[in-house]
């Protein structure tokens, strides 16, 4: 979930199970006659329990994460004062139009943007690096939401490009870096070459999570995390008959939201992150790590940065809710949505003892019916890396089962869904009212705005402009904005169970999350 510019996840997959009943239009819904089968889906479904998580300090875990060393290498801070370097890393770190500031910050940090960290690494050298906020801190009508996935940033050159800036020698000489501030800033660059092309992805919002998470491993020894810039094994992607694919692999994802994280059993889209959930995040930091010791000592700053992301609430929506109508989507959701995504206590129910229930089901492929791909990455197509992660230092924090019961998806708490768009696991659908009506799901399209404040209230989600042609056929300006559902792990099918209804039912039930 947290890595040197992107934090591998706490992982949602908006399959939304939503089936509904009966009615027409904001004023006259009625509820009971819908084919939905809530009860039914639920029924294939396998409980994935509850384990026990190690106890940390959530705001020592808040400091860490906003100015914590757990990057361990980085830009030399004095860099920072050339003019045009922050902005040129921000390129590079896929966040170029995002340079805000966090309020309330201190020190070096209160002028950076709220995703970069400053801190003092062990050799004693003051370095900047990017911290979770990269792709944990998106923004929603222009404000930064801590905890939301960042849907604007830009990894389409991967992570750090192929490489960052090179900056003239003579003007490093010139600010006289230390013996430590130089070592710092080589080994990032050196790291950052072979992390660069391996994370490329198609369009600016996808999130190379899983990309980033293969690279780290196969250049890391898995006994020893000893780093080589070669990599020790090959990255080989099979398909079905374990044969290698020769076709562009690239792994489509879109990031969670933090505040599911204390709902969920298991973390990933898939549910396959077993045991104590802190694992993962520290492997995603690994980009510097080069000994078993030094994992260590980052993987106990992530007990406290795990408490602290235990204690982040979803949003509430701040635009007009019609409350009848919200009602009336509340009555069709608990018939025949809760079975799957769990109930949600309202502020008057809270007050009265009545909590949020959440079922933490794996749901078969072959019931939701969504691209697959994300799912049978450890079973199918690279189960090689599931053993060097459960045979290394972090597979004894939280182990990795894709396959226990099935393969599968487990659809994710529903809090502040308003607020996550694109949906389904890998970003495919733009909006919430097509992810209840697959037929209608455009092939090809893009964002009509990257402003987070370009909103569509009614259908919950980025106003978008269809195309009819692929992201092959577009023109260089415009490809980086397209999102193709013919490639690869790109998919936009499944999830019909939204199919039965009629506009006026997917209004309602669109109206009551709002309230959520």
């Amino acid at each position: 979930m947290i890595g040197e510019r992107i934090a591998i996840v706490t992982l949602f997959m908006s399959c939304l199970f939503l089936c509904a009943c009966g009615g027409s239009g904001s004023t006259d819904v009625s509820v009971g006659s819908g084919v939905g089968n809530a009860e039914g889906f639920a029924a294939t479904g396998a409980i994935l329990e509850k384990e026990a998580q190690t106890t940390g300090d959530p705001g020592r875990g808040r400091t860490t994460l906003l100015s914590g060393s757990y990057m361990e290498c980085g830009v030399p801070y004095r860099l920072m004062a050339i003019p045009g370097v922050a902005s040129l890393l921000a390129a590079q770190w896929g966040n170029a139009s995002i340079m805000d500031p966090l309020p309330g910050r201190e020190g070096n940090g209160a002028e950076l943007p709220y995703w970069m960290n400053t801190f003092v690494n062990e050799d004693g050298a003051e370095v900047v690096n990017a911290n979770c906020l990269l792709c944990h801190g998106g923004k929603f009508d222009g404000e930064m939401v801590m905890g939301l996935g960042n849907a604007n940033a830009d990894f389409t050159a991967g992570v750090a490009g192929s490489a960052l800036p090179a900056f003239p020698q003579n003007l490093i000489d010139q600010l006289g870096l230390t013996v430590a501030e130089q070592a710092s800033f080589d080994k990032l660059l050196q790291r950052a070459a072979a992390i660069g092309s391996a994370t490329n992805m198609r369009t600016i919002g996808q999130n190379p999570a899983e990309m980033l998470a293969v690279t780290l491993m196969i250049h890391h020894d898995r006994h020893t995390l000893t780093w080589s810039d070669t990599p020790y094994s090959e990255y080989v992607v099979q398909d079905h008959n374990g044969n290698p694919r020769l076709d562009d692999n690239i792994m489509t994802s879109d990031p969670a939201p933090w505040w599911r994280v204390k709902k969920k059993n298991a973390l990933f889209y898939n549910g396959m992150a077993r045991g104590d959930h802190r694992g993962t995040m520290a492997l995603a930091t690994s980009v510097c790590v080069d000994d078993v010791q030094t994992a260590q000592k980052v993987d106990d700053m992530f007990v406290d940065i795990q408490a602290f992301i235990l204690t982040i609430e979803a949003p509430k929506y701040s635009r007009t809710i019609d409350v009848e109508l919200a009602n009336t989507g509340k009555s069709i959701y608990d018939l025949d949505c809760a079975a799957c995504h769990g109930t949600y206590a309202s502020a008057e129910e809270a007050t009265v003892g009545i909590e949020d229930t959440y079922p933490n089901l794996l749901i078969p492929l072959d019931v939701i019916g969504t691209d697959p791909v994300v799912a049978q990455a450890g079973v199918v197509h690279s189960p090689e890396l599931v053993d060097w992660y459960n045979d290394s230092f972090y597979g004894r924090i939280t182990r990795m089962v894709p396959n226990d019961p099935f393969p599968g998806y487990m659809p994710p708490p529903l809090d502040g869904i308003w607020a996550t768009a694109p949906f389904l696991h890998n970003g495919s659908v733009p909006t919430v009212e097509l992810v209840l009506n697959s037929a209608a799901r455009p092939a090809v399209w893009k964002r009509a705005s990257m402003d987070s404040a370009i909103f569509d209230e009614t259908t919950l989600g980025f106003p978008y402009i269809e195309l009819g042609y692929g992201q092959d056929k577009a023109v260089e300006e415009e490809k980086d904005f397209i999102y193709d559902t013919r490639y690869w792990s790109q998919s936009n099918a499944g999830h019909t169970f939204g199919d039965h209804l009629s506009d006026s039912e997917r209004r309602a039930v669109i109206e009551y999350l709002k309230t959520l």
